[in-house]
């Protein structure tokens, strides 16, 4: 007998309650309450009531808000932790069912690794212009974001955090990394069909070895 699929989609970076976010990503709403009613319109409309969705970082700030915000949302929601996020036990009051520092999954007959950061030792972000101290994209060197960062073994990697195109500072692909974060998809999560799509015309890397 077949067994019923649920559908999996994965978002990042929605940044809710945090009202700089609008002019640092120039993102389109007339303000905070506008991106909040479009964020959950545009989940919903896209994952269904039993399907799973990852959010890959950055939820937002401000526990009575988010948890307004969580129980309007379709679906199981899984929590993969950010920088901006608070600690484990207050994502799991806020509405996440799970909470976690990272993913690996296998799409397309490939393993792919998820973070809230791209990978370690790859340049992905240009961040010259806002700190001379880390000039790379983030300054992967600096403590705080170790917890965020893995290796870079040749998998496909999802992440956030870097907020492309970022006023022309970031790309949403680089070989075989891809932002999910909603800045670069329209606001929308994005399916995993999609993404297996993606992975499956990526060059072979050394994890199936």
């Amino acid at each position: 007998m077949k067994q019923n699929v649920k559908p999996h989609f994965i978002t990042s970076d929605w940044h809710l309650f945090h009202d700089n976010i609008l002019k640092f990503c120039d993102r389109p709403f007339k303000d905070m309450e506008h991106m909040v009613r479009v964020f959950i319109n545009n989940y919903n409309a896209t994952v269904p009531e039993d399907g799973v969705c990852y959010f890959v970082g950055d939820h937002g700030r401000g526990f009575d808000q988010i948890k307004e915000v969580m129980d309007q949302l379709n679906g199981t929601k899984v929590l993969v932790l950010g920088n901006h996020d608070v600690n484990m036990n207050a994502a799991y009051r806020m509405g996440f069912d799970v909470v976690v520092n990272g993913l690996i999954l296998w799409l397309a007959n490939r393993q792919v690794t998820v973070t809230h950061c791209p990978l370690k030792d790859t340049y992905r972000e240009d961040t010259s212009k806002m700190s001379k101290q880390y000039p790379n994209w983030f300054g992967e060197d600096r403590k705080k974001f170790q917890k965020y960062i893995i290796p870079n073994w040749g998998q496909a990697h999802l992440h956030g955090h870097i907020h492309s195109p970022n006023k022309g500072q970031s790309v949403p692909e680089l070989g075989n990394q891809k932002d999910i974060g909603v800045d670069c998809n329209n606001y929308f999560p994005v399916s995993f069909k999609k993404l297996e799509s993606w992975v499956a015309k990526l060059p072979k890397g050394d994890e199936n070895e």
